[in-house]
């Protein structure tokens, strides 16, 4: 498995996601909604990194880090309130963290594309 997660694979793995959400469950699509909000945060901060001086970096590395582990403890749970399927795309996801946050990065995309 490669570390750096792919457009299609990522495509796949939120589709499985959305598509095995049960939205008949206020508390499971609330904490849908708040992994979203989670994503998006994520990838604001990653997509502004590169732009920051080395001192600002310093400030802000641990709110980028607190914000990672939300997202990550946020797919923990949606995957496992989905069984089977959703522990399946979570062990296809992995663990590795730059590759967890590609796909914070994918979802915000996606969100955007969904938004239009």
């Amino acid at each position: 498995m490669t570390y750096f997660l792919q457009y299609q694979e990522a495509l796949e793995l939120y589709t499985a996601m959305t598509e095995n959400l049960n939205r008949n469950d206020a508390d499971i699509v609330d904490l849908y909604n708040r992994l979203i909000e989670k994503a998006v945060r994520y990838a604001h901060i990653r997509a502004e990194w590169n732009t920051l001086t080395r001192e600002e970096k310093l400030e802000k590395d641990d709110s980028r880090t607190a914000a990672h582990d939300s997202f990550i403890a946020s797919v923990n749970i949606i995957a496992r309130s989905e069984d089977e399927i959703g522990l399946q795309w979570r062990e296809r996801l992995g663990n590795d963290r730059k590759r967890v946050g590609d796909f914070a990065c994918y979802i915000a995309l996606f969100r955007s594309l969904e938004a239009r």
